[in-house]
């Protein structure tokens, strides 16, 4: 695990810096990275962030199915650009999806035309974030030496304007994160040092936030609640903000309805999360917990689907700027149903390969503050 952390702190850092901090050499590190990725154990993803223009609309939304259609439901949409993450939940509802957006048309767009007819569904609620204090980025397993971290709500900075080579870089990274810039060249159609130029424009903008995911289960966190919380308006960004330095939190963020506040924890047991819950209102008593819900399934994450050990199986590119229900295309739920392309590379033997399913309707190119439930 001391690998991962290390990529945690900076997940395309050279094989020989990542070697000085875990106490290896350079070719054991990456031979060891090598075999966490192919099992699915562990991998490097980059998420449209803050930064990115006309992609800040995210919402989280609570969605209740028939009973015997959960799963079904929750696979279908696994398959959706625009739901970045998806989770099987026990608490009230029966799914959690992490939707990301262009703008709010596009987001109503999503949940009305597409999510709202999806066979199986009988109700939804949406709420949007307003702000991110923390996210999966900024997580730690905990397992080195602490090294300051940021302790406080992510920058807010200034978008940077996506053109079409932007776009494919950030959805080649959100599949590979260390991609190499040869790689992305031949992805893009771009120059190497091009390329190199504008990964660390789109990083050092905002515009991809590159995050080192794990098998949670694997790490000895087999449990995630997602907590809805409460605090007094004008406390609510000091709240969310320490809320964000607990060390088990993954996710803090402020939405523009009711409850207010929203956190998801990573706990090692059952019996953790009434005493996570005590130990947060003992530190933040401005806190008051509304509800939770336990994940049953982690099903995607990020734009990565999951096994039922948490390990990475293949990924969905997040292009979420193509628009979710493509005009002249007959909706989700309609008489005649054509389903979307979905790029997907998959696990093969191992191995990382190259595979392509038809899971939805072809979506136009068009421009999300990425941050999942996990």
């Amino acid at each position: 695990m001391a690998l991962v952390e290390a990529l945690q702190r900076d997940p395309r850092a050279p094989w020989t810096t990542v070697a000085d901090v875990v106490g290896t050499n350079a070719v054991t590190a990456s031979r060891r990275w090598e075999r966490l990725r192919a099992t699915g154990a562990a991998w490097v993803t980059g998420t449209p962030g803050p930064g990115s223009y006309h992609a800040q609309v995210l919402a989280y939304v609570e969605v209740t199915c028939l009973p015997s259609e959960k799963t079904r439901v929750a696979q279908e949409l696994a398959g959706d650009a625009h739901a970045l993450s998806v989770d099987i939940t026990a608490g009230g509802r029966d799914l959690l999806l992490t939707v990301a957006a262009v703008d709010l048309p596009t987001l109503g767009q999503y949940l009305l035309e597409r999510l709202d007819r999806v066979p199986g569904v009988t109700g939804t609620r949406a709420r949007i974030a307003t702000r991110l204090y923390t996210e999966g980025s900024l997580w730690r397993l905990g397992v080195l030496p602490a090294s300051g971290g940021t302790g406080g709500p992510l920058p807010v900075t200034r978008p940077a304007v996506l053109d079409e080579v932007d776009r494919e870089l950030m959805s080649a990274l959100g599949e590979d994160g260390r991609a190499s810039y040869a790689a992305l060249a031949a992805v893009t159609g771009i120059s190497q040092p091009t390329a190199r130029r504008r990964v660390d424009r789109l990083i050092s903008s905002g515009a991809v936030l590159l995050r080192t995911e794990v098998a949670a289960p694997l790490a000895g966190l087999p449990v995630m609640v997602v907590i809805s919380a409460d605090a007094p308006a004008g406390r609510l960004d000091d709240v969310a903000t320490r809320l964000g330095r607990l060390r088990q939190v993954r996710l803090s963020v402020t939405l523009a309805g009711t409850p207010s506040l929203l956190m998801v924890a990573w706990l090692p047991s059952l019996e953790e999360v009434h005493r996570f819950e005590q130990d947060l209102v003992h530190q933040i008593p401005e806190v008051a917990v509304v509800d939770r819900l336990v994940v049953l399934r982690a099903v995607k994450r990020m734009g990565h689907l999951l096994d039922l050990e948490g390990r990475c199986t293949a990924t969905v590119r997040m292009d979420v700027w193509r628009d979710p229900v493509p005009s002249g295309e007959p909706p989700a739920g309609a008489p005649v149903r054509v389903q979307m392309p979905v790029d997907v590379i998959g696990h093969t033997d191992g191995e990382l390969g190259s595979t392509q399913r038809q899971d939805s309707p072809p979506l136009s190119g068009r421009h999300p503050a990425g941050a999942d439930l996990s």
